[in-house]
């Protein structure tokens, strides 16, 4: 299944290229989609699933927030993540900051899914969110397969060509590959999830439909509220309502997609007995209201 939506609120100096490798890459190599630096605005999103693709993308200066696999985290200067994009993702300019730098790049073919998993393995943790280690040549590496790849497919003068470029970006992506894994080999990456806090959120996540507030949550685990607040959203990057919401909203999408109930019996069926906050909530997260949504689904 495929999804895609997304608002393009960049700056004019940004720069957006793409490539389509030739069939003997694609066959034996890993190889460039598309790279790009983006001068991110406030209105800047991707809501994104079924793409056969891997993106690496590395904020430069301001913020953006990333939702996946579940969880939602903040992406601050200096900091990459590296995702599968056939996986639902949704990322966007930090509300709180305005602006988003980043370079970036697509890519696929030969072993790109092993060296994902082997990226993933070596975080042992549900954060995704890396950084480069002082030594990085990551950005170099980025900067330098955007500056080498022309505006236009035509720049290349024949296939013969355009295959010795796939070859050779094919070497500055391994290196690429290589920098993120080097990342989580040195350390300098965000600290574990503690165990009680993954105790919280796996407790929040089996009864998101109840009413569950912060002093509940405290109480159950023997924490001061504010202190358990502060904790929870440095290392889930949401506060623990936030993170009822979000999980409410997942559900509501799937019951939405799937299901024959309408759109209050879908509330109610998450946990939310006001219709009107409900689509509120659905729209803020998913960008359309709860009927918007229904319909636009078996269009895909």
């Amino acid at each position: 299944m495929q999804v895609f939506h997304y608002e393009l609120d960049i700056k004019q100096k940004s720069v957006w290229k793409h490539v389509s490798a030739t069939a003997s890459a694609k066959a034996d190599f890993i190889y460039l989609q598309e790279v790009g630096y983006f001068y991110s605005q406030k209105n800047y999103y991707t809501t994104r699933q079924g793409l056969d693709s891997f993106l690496i993308k590395l904020t430069i200066s301001g913020g953006g927030i990333l939702e996946y696999g579940g969880q939602k985290h903040q992406v601050g200067p200096g900091q990459f993540f590296w995702i599968d994009c056939t996986n639902m993702q949704h990322y966007y300019t930090d509300p709180e900051i305005g602006h988003w730098d980043v370079v970036w790049v697509h890519f696929n073919g030969a072993n790109s899914k092993a060296y994902y998993e082997t990226y993933k393995k070596l975080l042992g943790t549900d954060v995704i969110i890396g950084k480069p280690s002082s030594s990085s040549n990551m950005l170099a590496l980025l900067e330098t397969i955007l500056q080498r790849t022309p505006e236009s497919e035509h720049s290349f003068l024949d296939e013969q060509n355009l295959f010795e470029f796939d070859i050779q970006t094919s070497g500055l992506l391994t290196q690429l590959i290589m920098e993120c894994i080097s990342s989580e080999r040195t350390g300098d990456k965000p600290d574990h999830i503690p165990p009680l806090i993954c105790d919280i959120r796996n407790y929040l996540t089996a009864h998101y439909t109840e009413k569950i507030t912060l002093g509940d949550l405290a109480d159950r685990f023997n924490l001061d509220r504010f202190y358990l607040q502060k904790l929870f959203k440095k290392y889930i990057g949401q506060s623990p309502a936030e993170y009822l919401i979000y999980m409410r909203m997942i559900r509501a999408a799937s019951l939405l997609r799937t299901g024959g109930m309408s759109i209050s019996e879908v509330a109610y069926a998450v946990g939310i007995e006001s219709l009107s906050h409900f689509s509120y909530q659905f729209k803020k997260q998913e960008g359309m209201t709860p009927s918007q949504y229904r319909k636009f689904w078996p269009s895909l």
